[in-house]
């Protein structure tokens, strides 16, 4: 019940994502980051989630302090095809031969041999996505890369994609307040047994109830820019917020702890990387444990359905970067 598929591997499907630990949110002390990390993976079998883009590399990096304790309770993700410049913009490039060359830096930051899971980060519309995905196969059958994954992709970008390599997981954004991967992607998933795994999944910590009152946030905190977070639609969304609290309350769950337990109710082959830099927090994620049940997915719906959420997740040229946003 707690694993899901990816490829010939059971996964748990709680894992972690690192991103936040160097980039993004609050900031985060390096011998904070570099301990939590280290007492996740010593605790047992988890699934990290990193990428080339954070922090420029230093994101892999520091998860690769972590796998000094243990390589082997490990299920690594790492992601290429989107970097950050020197000037701190972002580029979107699916040439393959960068794709190659990001691997193989990848590797070498992060101090292991093969990537458990690799992602086009993000599609690169100048460039065919079988064309990217193509590197992934040859990095496959190189032995650097052990299963070929997707982010923010349409259903047909996948089915394309698929065309070229098996795709054994979607990474996408994913919570009771992003829910566009259920036009299309969340189905097609379960079909072709494809793992859905989502980031995000507890809103960017708004979801659990960690973030009420934006003043309190870094000023570089990337939440400011979102319109979900901003004016009139944050304070709707705090509204929304107090209501599933009250459900949660009445059946023994924390924020973090329904949010999640909704996810698993979507499908056995839906998984979440949840970011936090506190161990308390991750018990919290811990706790989730056991889908929702019918009867408390449809108090859940109703609920939304009466009392919607407001505010884009990105702002309009965000959002027009991404292939999941474009088209089914």
């Amino acid at each position: 019940m707690n694993q899901i598929n990816i490829g010939s591997d059971r996964v748990p499907r709680l894992g972690y994502g690192c991103m936040g630990l160097t980039q993004a949110y609050q900031p985060v002390a390096p011998d904070k980051a570099r301990a939590l990390l280290q007492r996740i993976v010593s605790e047992g079998n988890v699934m990290l989630d990193t990428a080339a883009t954070y922090s420029g590399g230093k994101n892999e990096i520091l998860v690769g302090t972590a796998l000094k304790i243990s390589r082997s309770n490990v299920f690594l993700a790492s992601k290429a095809g989107m970097y950050k410049n020197p000037d701190g913009s972002r580029e979107i490039d699916g040439d393959p031969d960068r794709i190659i060359g990001s691997c193989e830096e990848s590797l070498s930051r992060l101090n292991t041999d093969v990537l458990d899971l690799f992602y086009l980060h993000r599609v690169d519309h100048r460039v065919p996505v079988e064309e990217s995905v193509g590197a992934i196969d040859r990095l496959i059958s190189d032995g650097k890369v052990r299963y070929a994954g997707l982010s923010e992709v349409s259903r047909s970008t996948l089915e394309r994609a698929e065309s070229v390599t098996k795709i054994h997981a979607v990474q996408s954004e994913y919570s009771l307040w992003s829910r566009r991967v259920e036009d299309a992607i969340l189905d097609y998933c379960k079909d072709n047994l494809i793992a859905l795994v989502a980031y995000s999944p507890i809103g960017r910590g708004f979801l659990a109830g960690s973030v009420r009152d934006m003043a309190k946030l870094s000023d570089r905190d990337i939440r400011h820019g979102m319109p979900r977070f901003q004016g009139d639609a944050f304070r709707n969304n705090l509204r929304v917020l107090e209501q599933i609290e009250i459900l949660g309350f009445r059946w023994g769950m924390t924020l973090a702890q329904v949010c999640l337990n909704w996810l698993w109710s979507r499908g056995d082959h839906v998984g979440a990387i949840p970011g936090t830099s506190e161990l308390s927090h991750w018990r919290d994620d811990q706790g989730a444990t056991t889908p929702l049940s019918d009867e408390q997915v449809g108090q859940l719906e109703s609920l939304l359905n009466a009392c919607r959420f407001q505010g884009d997740r990105y702002t309009p040229d965000k959002l027009a970067q991404l292939d999941s946003e474009r088209s089914k």
